[in-house]
């Protein structure tokens, strides 16, 4: 019986993952940018926020540590990967497993130029948050009508 359960578990999150893809195509990036980067074993939640300077990311990522996240930006690309490790072994009497362990991975298209040495990442209660400053031109310039 355990083996069907498990079997209905890792079917039910092949059809989310499905469901994800498709509405990642059209809404925005959450799987790889390339053929050559990989697909997360999970992929972490996040939040994006706009203003006049610049957006800000906010990646759910409870139970990471900061030194198994890494961060990059490549062709107008926000990168975010990194690794979980599982709480609990099979060994330990794990019973049923929610939390998404090993890779992940998440990337964000960037519209607008940003001022990419400018970037600054933090880690606080397991959430990651990404703060992009919009270059110069990139910002609105309000014209004076003469």
């Amino acid at each position: 019986m355990t083996g069907e359960v498990a079997k209905m578990e890792k079917d039910l999150a092949k059809m989310r993952e499905n469901i994800y893809n498709t509405v990642d195509a059209f809404l925005g990036a959450r799987r790889p940018q390339a053929d050559t980067d990989y697909a997360g074993e999970w992929t972490p939640d996040a939040d994006v926020t706009e203003d006049k300077d610049g957006f800000t990311v906010y990646a759910a990522l409870p139970g990471v540590r900061k030194e198994d996240v890494e961060t990059e930006i490549k062709e107008n690309v926000l990168v975010i990967t990194g690794r979980r490790e599982a709480k609990y072994a099979a060994e330990e009497g794990l019973v049923r497993q929610e939390i998404p362990a090993g890779r992940f991975y998440r990337a964000f298209k960037i519209g607008v130029p940003v001022k990419s040495q400018e970037v600054k990442a933090s880690m606080k209660d397991g959430v990651l948050e990404i703060r992009l400053p919009k270059s110069d031109e990139a910002k609105p310039n309000r014209i004076k009508i003469d």
